[in-house]
């Protein structure tokens, strides 16, 4: 596993710009535009029980059903993960959020070679109200998702750099 993350990180209002389904789509195709498959999904809903990391295989039936009936989840989170994993908040390839108030691409930094990352930010804008955005590299031990939620300041982050603001 890559120690080095890239993250495309949008902050603005996530709930203002429905349309979850098509968000879970796009996603889906910037995995395997990368080489990598979705594994796990967790979602955050009021008529979804589950609040753990679930298989695509077991869940991904019912999960579809729910955002076709156009339910706006809280939050929804795709994984690309080993067999092996153990936390996937640390042994993902690649993952994708979408929060109420921001979404978040974060992947290996040698994969930041393979995608058009400008292509990426026009994409995910039509996801949410935009308000800001980063491009940024971190070490994955400084967990980029912490950064994309900012629970914490930015000099918290040994490793952050900010590669790209719009």
């Amino acid at each position: 596993m890559e120690t080095n993350t890239i993250s495309i990180t949008l902050w603005g209002n996530g709930q203002i710009k429905g349309r979850w389904l098509e968000w879970y789509n796009d996603v889906g195709s910037i995995f395997k535009e990368l080489g990598y498959k979705r594994t796990h999904i967790g979602i955050q809903s009021n008529s979804y029980a589950n609040k753990k990391i679930v298989t695509v295989t077991r869940k991904e039936t019912q999960i579809l059903q729910l955002l076709q009936t156009g339910e706006k989840p809280m939050s929804m989170s795709c994984y690309s993960l080993d067999k092996e994993y153990k936390q996937a908040s640390f042994d993902y390839n690649i993952m994708a959020v979408r929060h109420s108030n921001y979404l978040t691409l974060i992947f290996n930094e040698s994969d930041s070679k393979i995608i058009d990352m400008n292509s990426v930010v026009v994409n995910l804008k039509q996801y949410i109200e935009f308000e800001c955005g980063e491009i940024y590299q971190m070490e994955r031990n400084e967990m980029p998702l912490i950064y994309a939620a900012r629970a914490n300041p930015p000099d918290a982050f040994k490793s952050l750099k900010v590669l790209d603001k719009f």
